[in-house]
């Protein structure tokens, strides 16, 4: 499941019909939590500052005799402008004083240089960026000598919580959080209880004995992907790197959030990976598939160290997906469609998310306040899935995924009966929206998808059948096919009285005069849910969820029962 490339952050209000969990207090960086951890430059939490002061012989924090005039500036300030600066510039600076050579030896500012200059194109040296750079850039360079004086160079007495928090999060690793297993584990699952026990009702599972007969299985490991592919060219994130070089980066990273190999075209650039795995039974029915070679991206190879993993998103199109652990294991945290997660934020129809800027930070920060939310049924479900198992992830469901340790996976999203008028709402309604495909087709996307599901399900009636199409159709499959073109028409038929009625209510109700001030906007909006104004009470059924939530999440359900009635009293 792709990986959403997420946006500024934003003030927009939150979604209707989406409950936020309460926020309870962070955990603090106590003296349990830092004990035994050292920062490689010496860097210490803020709270460590008030313990050192109290004995006799502190001499005094470090920062301000070593910065100057600079000292005057916050930490986060300071480290905004060294974003700014070119390389040599940083290299210059981190000269002038012990400081200034810690602060610009923090990694996250190499790994965006080293990505911005080289793309791809680099060999891991070391555990740092920082040497990797510096090698790409003259190879006459010795890294050695970056470990050599590490000890030497290291910071006494400088305290920051902006800049000890990637360290921390980093290597706390995910123990405190890996406790909770609550997802539902079946093996021996037969298709018919698949689908009426999980796909039917949306609720996740991880299937245990979906994958262990697969011959990756036996096969894939990184030896092995390093024997047979060494040099296959793969999509980590925004750069593609070969197949030696991420590994070799894999194995000595120290990244609080680790580049993540996530290939969709790895059939292709791996020959024969694709005969090593099948599609499993619970998800073969796939109308996507009718689309062939112009369906939307739908399968991914996914490699990752420790730590690496996918922020909270829902996955693309509406589509439902399974994820199958080859090596590795991965944990799974998962919110219902109608739970937004703490901590992060979308606008009213989700085209933005926004959320921490990795994993480790969000378990950190908000991990705690989902385990005892106000209302227990507002607790998320978790769970670990190992090698050999499949999660299968609902349409519409948030989920992040973390790698406990190195991991091998291969994940693929689909369109099924359950979820068929979810995708052609999505589709329909958010073209705007639509992804996997390129640019110029994601207006269109809607059509093409039709075209080929009536295409896929010619019957005789229809006259003179596709030269494609030499299959010799029984009664059950032409009543089948019948079935699923009745099914699109009338999923089409509520869909469009739904964007008629929203063209209609946004056209003569949700236009607000320009000459209102933010506060007045507010108050007005307020007034709306409260049923004053023409189109009150219509708000306040949408944002009461009075009508329930279902995980078949498509619509509203007030609006999907005022459509279905429109279509009871036509007929």
């Amino acid at each position: 499941m792709p990986t959403h490339t997420l946006p500024a952050p934003s003030s927009q209000r939150l979604t209707k019909k989406q409950r936020i969990i309460v926020r309870h207090e962070k955990p603090k960086m106590t003296t349990k939590h830092v004990m035994g951890l050292q920062h490689p430059l010496g860097i210490k939490p803020l709270g460590n500052y008030y313990m050192d002061a109290s004995r006799p012989d502190f001499p005094g924090a470090c920062r301000g005799p070593s910065l100057g005039q600079l000292s005057r500036l916050t930490d986060e300030l300071i480290m905004d402008i060294l974003n700014l600066l070119a390389p040599r510039e940083l290299l210059t600076l981190g000269a002038t004083s012990r400081v200034l050579y810690g602060l610009t030896h923090l990694d996250d500012m190499w790994k965006t240089l080293t990505i911005e200059r080289f793309k791809g194109d680099w060999t891991w040296q070391g555990d740092t960026w920082r040497a990797t750079f510096l090698k790409q850039s003259d190879p006459s360079y010795n890294t050695d000598l970056i470990l050599e004086n590490r000890e030497a160079l290291k910071m006494k007495h400088f305290y920051s919580d902006v800049l000890f928090q990637s360290f921390y999060c980093a290597a706390i690793g995910m123990d405190p959080y890996v406790s909770v297993e609550n997802i539902d584990k079946r093996s021996g699952l037969t298709l018919d209880e698949f689908i009426q026990e999980y796909e039917k009702p949306g609720k996740p599972v991880i299937i245990q004995d979906g994958a262990k007969h697969w011959p990756a299985m036996q096969k894939w490991s990184t030896e092995y992907f390093l024997k047979t592919w060494p040099e296959a060219v793969l999509r980590a994130e925004s750069v593609d790197v070969t197949m030696t070089n991420y590994f070799k980066y894999a194995e000595g990273t120290k990244d609080e959030s680790p580049l993540y190999l996530f290939d969709k075209n790895f059939g292709e650039r791996c020959e024969g990976i694709l005969e090593d795995m099948e599609v499993p039974v619970y998800f073969r029915e796939d109308f996507f598939g009718m689309m062939g070679s112009q369906r939307p991206d739908y399968r991914w190879l996914i490699v990752g160290p420790a730590r690496s993993g996918s922020t909270f998103h829902k996955d693309p199109n509406a589509t439902s997906a399974w994820n199958a652990v080859i090596t590795g294991s991965k944990k799974w945290i998962m919110f219902p469609p109608h739970i937004l997660p703490p901590g992060v934020f979308t606008n009213d129809d989700e085209s933005e998310v926004t959320s921490p800027v990795s994993l480790m930070e969000w378990f950190s920060n908000f991990y705690a306040s989902t385990q005892f939310p106000d209302d227990p049924t507002d607790r998320p479900l978790e769970g670990i899935c190992r090698e050999g198992e499949i999660m299968f992830v609902p349409r519409g469901w948030w989920h992040a995924v973390v790698n406990l340790d190195d991991c091998i996976a291969v994940t693929q999203n689909y369109v099924g009966s359950q979820n068929l008028r979810e995708t052609m709402e999505f589709l329909y309604l958010k073209r705007d929206q639509v992804s996997g495909v390129a640019d110029e087709r994601r207006e269109g996307l809607y059509e093409e998808f039709k075209e080929a599901f009536f295409k896929s399900n010619w019957t005789p009636e229809e006259g003179e059948k596709s030269s494609e199409d030499e299959t010799v159709l029984t009664e059950e499959e032409i009543l089948k096919r019948k079935q699923l073109k009745e099914k699109w028409l009338e999923n089409e038929r509520v869909i469009e009285q739904i964007a008629k009625k929203r063209s209609e209510q946004g056209s003569c109700c949700n236009a607000v005069p320009e000459k209102l001030s933010f506060w007045e906007q507010a108050k007005l909006g307020a007034n709306d849910k409260k049923g004053d104004g023409e189109n009150g009470a219509t708000d306040a059924a949408e944002s009461s969820g009075s009508g329930g939530f279902s995980f078949a999440f498509g619509f509203d359900s007030d609006e999907e029962a005022e459509v279905e009635n429109e279509n009871e009293e036509e007929q």
